[in-house]
């Protein structure tokens, strides 16, 4: 079973239940910023895929610690999250796609 994207209101505002964060500072968050290093939060999402595919040890982690979660970002929910990416990963995982090292859209 594969969780959902729920919106973070605050850093202070607790987690729903069953729900995880994946923000900076924390493994999970995207390290590439909207106005720094990526234009806009579509080539921060892109840019967070490649990420994952230069980095299988992380996907493998995620698949063991985040798999059956709600996942949570400061990202509006219409719009692109790279949250999103690690629920497709999950759903991979969920699906027996085998133990790919990279995350979607290989």
């Amino acid at each position: 079973m594969t969780g959902r994207r729920f919106r973070i209101a605050s850093p202070f505002a607790p987690n729903p239940p069953n729900g995880k964060r994946v923000t900076r500072p924390y493994v999970w968050g995207n390290p590439f910023r909207v106005g720094i290093e990526a234009a806009d939060a579509a080539e921060a999402v892109a840019m967070f895929r490649d990420h994952l595919r230069r980095h299988p040890d992380l996907v493998q982690k995620a698949r063991r610690e985040l798999a059956g979660f709600d996942l949570g970002c400061y990202c509006a929910l219409d719009q692109p999250c790279h949250a999103d990416v690690w629920l497709e990963v999950l759903r991979v995982t969920a699906a027996n796609a085998g133990d790919r090292p990279v995350g979607p859209h290989e």
